[in-house]
């Protein structure tokens, strides 16, 4: 099950995403390839919970995700979208 905290953390990269004009999908993308796994297809809601579930499992300290979480918005402020 999906904590408050956790929605909380993705919401921080899907607010971020769209603050900065990038889209919901670059962040389903940050998350699988710092997981190194292939890319989820577009409506396979199957493979996003998965792939919250084990990117907040691998950053599960406020301070790995913190630091992951300034990467993201780095590089799409740098690089766009």
């Amino acid at each position: 099950m999906t904590t408050q905290k956790e929605y909380e953390r993705i919401g921080k990269f899907i607010y971020s995403a769209c603050r900065y004009g990038a889209d919901v999908s670059d962040v389903y993308n940050w998350m699988a390839d710092d997981l190194g796994v292939a890319r989820p297809d577009k409506g396979d809601e199957f493979a996003l919970r998965e792939l919250y579930t084990t990117f907040l499992a691998k950053h599960v300290s406020d301070d790995e995700f913190h630091a992951n979480y300034e990467r993201f918005v780095e590089a799409i402020k740098n690089h766009g979208a």
